[in-house]
């Protein structure tokens, strides 16, 4: 094959190369970022419990003017909360069943919909990068309406990752401690997770450099925006960390990396066979984080 041949091949295979990186990068950008409404799944008696306890149904403003939806949940007389933060493609609704243990463990609870899931304003996702901005702003609410009270933040998956991620703000001293369950220690790390489980790639740079770019375009943001491992390196809060050994979503090997770089008092909970938001196998698993939650509240 001549020299004009052999390059018009490797012009023709490099374009459809290309192609076939943007298309599988447009639709993992769409899939992953762009807004899903899903209606969660509850048992009657979570609706139940929810219809006999105190709740004032509050709405805040996040720092760039989308209104935010919440339930203050104020059933005992004591000054302990918990602001329980949901994962990705849910909303309040998903934690309904921790929040139920949580009550009946005696503490006041802040169920929030993230930005752009339940019955809160937005478009996108962003994986904790503008998620963990709007955690003061809830913070803020509590400290407000409430004098003197400790406050514990829990996330799961997702809303593990804007927990950890809002670490890396200047938060209130009566933010006690973190509980994260299941999050993911790089958003960029996660996504080449994704790609090389789901589209059986060996290699992911070129999907994730275009997602980059639609992510400085949308956002304003980088990979390097959205990493909690860094975030953790200045926490100074202590932390429980939980992750399912059996999780293939989010694999095990980064709760052990966000272990290895937070900075400040630490405990590490494994939880054998679970997968991805399934620690709660565990009988002993709001046993294990009570015991930590009331270390650091007394």
């Amino acid at each position: 094959m001549d020299k004009k041949k052999t390059a018009a091949v490797v012009g023709v295979t490099g374009g459809v190369s290309y192609l076939v990186y943007k298309k599988i990068s447009d639709d993992l950008f769409k899939s992953t970022f762009l807004r899903k409404d899903k209606e969660d799944t509850v048992d009657q008696k979570y609706l139940d419990w929810l219809s006999q306890s105190n709740i004032d149904q509050i709405k805040v403003d996040s720092i760039d003017g989308l209104k935010l939806n919440g339930y203050d949940i104020h059933n005992h007389d004591n000054d302990n909360y918990i602001i329980m933060v949901h994962g990705l493609w849910s909303g309040k609704a998903f934690m309904y069943p921790r929040a139920y243990e949580f009550d009946q463990l005696g503490y006041n609870i802040l169920l929030i919909d993230q930005r752009s899931a339940g019955e809160s304003e937005g478009v996108y996702y962003t994986y904790g990068q503008k998620e963990s901005l709007d955690i003061p702003v809830w913070i803020d609410y509590l400290n407000t309406k409430y004098k003197d009270i400790k406050i514990c933040l829990f996330g799961l998956s997702m809303g593990a990752v804007t927990v950890m991620m809002a670490s890396a703000n200047s938060l209130p001293e009566n933010v006690k401690c973190i509980v994260e369950d299941c999050g993911f220690s790089s958003l960029k790390e996660e996504l080449d997770h994704v790609l090389k489980k789901n589209y059986k790639l060996s290699f992911t740079a070129p999907i994730l450099l275009m997602i980059e770019q639609r992510m400085k375009k949308e956002f304003g943001t980088t990979f390097k925006d959205c990493s909690p491992k860094k975030c953790l390196e200045s926490n100074e809060i202590p932390i429980l960390f939980i992750h399912g050994e059996a999780d293939d979503f989010v694999p095990f090997k980064m709760a052990k990396a966000l272990y290895n770089h937070n900075k400040g008092s630490k405990k590490f909970y494994p939880v054998p066979e679970a997968n991805h938001t399934e620690a709660t196998i565990d009988p002993n698993y709001f046993v294990n984080i009570n015991d930590f939650i009331s270390t650091h509240f007394n």
